[in-house]
């Protein structure tokens, strides 16, 4: 463990299906962004940081243990992490840390308006302002320490970060490690102060390449081009809301003498498709899905880089770790990546795996199977857990993913290397098994089951009666 002379404090701050490519530093123009765009100036930032299962609850379990869903427990929306899962917040805390959650949860399975008893289902984490999932911006709660339940009038995030501002605040003489989740800028887009909204009236939204004149949505009739550009005028309003409390954030840090002895990390659990690829939301491996930000910042010991190595968000945890000279003392799948924040020569990964183990909300509305899928530096694999080739796109001809290879003759050798190496994740992680087979084999039926019951008259369409037959 560091003296305390060398221990750091760990602000990581993460927001939900936030994609890579809407932020100015990472190529958008039209999204208003100042402060992660001067904070990522003397960062880090991380091009291909890849979310390994794009689907929040999974995501979020991997962000927070190094391990992939079947072992971490939440391996679908709405499952909950086991019980004896470490996590991060662990860690730090039995390293002297005072540990810290603010935002939403979303690992404490249904309902999802439940408060979490403290104890062992907080996972190491002492300060606690949580809702467990709510997506209301503007009619939100968050449960205390004591479980008392505060409303939150106004914007969520302003008053999330307000706490994130009084903890920093309060311990400052000590070392401290917090969380911070966000919400936004998850649907619903609209939800949003009308002032963050008006910044975007006026602008002429330039569509990714691969957006059409209709996508499928959670809408019956799904979206046309319209409506995709209302919502993506929403997402960067929340996106640039975002932004101002990030600063916020940062002002305190040096307003109280914080900022060059504390880690901050800015990301999110995965991306969202908006009309890309005739799709929204996520659970794909399109890029829109499956890539995310990532800027790292300490003060003289990170570098200031834009890099294309390859790291995935079930290695995040680990990496930062590696960054405090910490670690994980249980076995994780995540790698310890952390001189890729400090080391110009570092390298990456070769490849992140990638998956949708389960059949659950937008995909039951899609009709797409479950999938496995391998992401390199070049290339994108994935196939269904059927073992039937889906796509393999070259990410960096086709950088949206226009042209489907999998059948292209010329390109076979390259896909027999990336099935090989996709078979050696499956072997090791999770098995090519559709879900319900899985479930069952994992332990995980039970409160599979007991979600998508609880689910089925709330949203008749987005999940499958228990022990109904597995879509194919």
């Amino acid at each position: 463990m560091p003296n305390n002379l060398e221990r750091p404090n760990l602000l990581f701050v993460f927001s939900d299906q936030h994609r890579w490519c809407d932020l100015n530093c990472y190529g958008n123009t039209q999204v208003i962004s100042p402060h992660l765009d001067a904070f990522s100036k003397k960062s880090v930032q991380l091009e291909n940081c890849i979310a390994n299962s794009p689907l929040c609850v999974p995501s979020r379990g991997s962000m927070l243990s190094g391990l992939h869903p079947l072992k971490h427990g939440a391996a679908g929306n709405d499952l909950p992490l086991s019980d004896d899962v470490e996590t991060l917040g662990h860690v730090l805390a039995d390293s002297g840390y005072h540990t810290g959650y603010i935002g939403k949860w979303h690992l404490a399975g249904v309902p999802r308006d439940q408060s979490i008893p403290s104890g062992k289902r907080r996972f190491g984490f002492k300060e606690w302002k949580v809702a467990n999932c709510t997506h209301d911006y503007l009619h939100s709660y968050y449960d205390d320490e004591e479980n008392v339940r505060h409303p939150i009038e106004g914007y969520e995030p302003i008053e999330q970060t307000n706490l994130a501002l009084d903890f920093i605040q309060r311990n400052s003489g000590q070392p401290w490690g917090l969380v911070l989740s966000w919400g936004p800028p998850h649907d619903p887009y609209a939800l949003i102060p009308q002032e963050y909204v008006d910044l975007y009236k006026d602008v002429d939204i330039q569509l990714r390449d691969n957006v059409g004149e209709r996508a499928l949505s959670f809408k019956k009739e799904g979206a046309n081009r319209e409506d995709i550009i209302r919502d993506i005028k929403g997402y960067y309003a929340h996106i640039t809301a975002l932004d101002k409390q990030f600063g916020r954030i940062i002002k305190q840090l040096e307003q109280t003498g914080q900022l060059e002895n504390t880690i901050i990390v800015y990301t999110s659990d995965h991306g969202d498709m908006l009309g890309s690829q005739g799709q929204y939301n996520k659970q794909l491996p399109y890029e829109e899905s499956i890539k995310v930000p990532l800027l790292v910042f300490w003060q003289g010991r990170t570098i200031t880089l834009k890099r294309n190595e390859l790291i995935g968000l079930v290695d995040l945890p680990v990496s930062l770790l590696g960054l405090m000279g910490l670690h994980f003392t249980n076995n994780v799948d995540g790698e310890d990546l952390h001189n890729l924040f400090t080391n110009q020569e570092a390298q990456g990964k070769e490849s992140c795996y990638i998956h949708d183990l389960t059949a659950c909300h937008i995909s039951v509305v899609r009709g797409t199977p479950q999938w496995r899928g391998i992401r390199t530096e070049r290339y994108t694999y994935a196939k269904t857990v059927h073992n039937e080739d889906w796509m393999l796109y070259d990410n960096i001809e086709d950088p949206y993913q226009m042209k489907n290879l999998v059948s292209h003759p010329e390109i076979q050798n390259s896909k027999e290397e990336l099935n090989r190496k996709l078979d050696e994740y499956i072997t090791k992680h999770d098995g090519l098994v559709p879900w319900d087979d899985l479930a069952e084999q994992t332990g995980l039926k039970d409160k599979w089951d007991e979600s998508q019951a609880h689910f089925l008259n709330i949203w008749p369409g987005l999940v499958k009666a228990p022990n109904a037959a597995e879509q194919g």
